[in-house]
């Protein structure tokens, strides 16, 4: 509830915070990519990488990507990734089962799971235009 905590002062480490950021975003009632979205924003990364002209390919819509009220610190922290090396692909690969929730007793979350990082980085390098 404190927005002007400063991290830094608090000299907790890197690890502590991210930790705490994973327990926040697993204990929501709904994932922060709504489970409504997954499948449009699935579907859109398939038809891309098939290749399928952009005015054909479905379009996740940007406002409701905002709606997530998330802030830039991941964004902020892959952009610092020469101090920290934590590029956006490195990022996604420790956050993106947090974010997305996906229900792994199913195949169709098995094979996806390459696809669901992929969204997650795609967010964290271009995370002005989504956020």
């Amino acid at each position: 509830a404190d927005h002007g905590l400063d991290l830094a002062e608090k000299d907790f480490t890197v690890n502590t915070v991210a930790g705490a950021m994973k327990s926040f975003f697993s204990e929501l009632p709904e994932p922060l990519v709504p489970y409504s979205m997954q499948v449009e924003l699935v579907e859109a990364h398939s038809e891309y990488t098939r290749g399928s002209p952009p005015s054909s390919r479905p379009r996740p819509a940007r406002c409701r990507v905002r709606s997530f009220h998330t802030s830039s610190l991941v964004g902020t922290v892959s952009h610092n990734h020469r101090v920290n090396l934590m590029t956006s692909e490195n990022l996604s690969i420790c956050f993106w089962p947090t974010l997305m929730r996906p229900d792994f007793s199913t195949m169709d979350a098995l094979t996806a799971t390459r696809t669901y990082q992929t969204i997650i980085e795609l967010f964290i390098q271009q995370c002005p235009f989504f956020f």
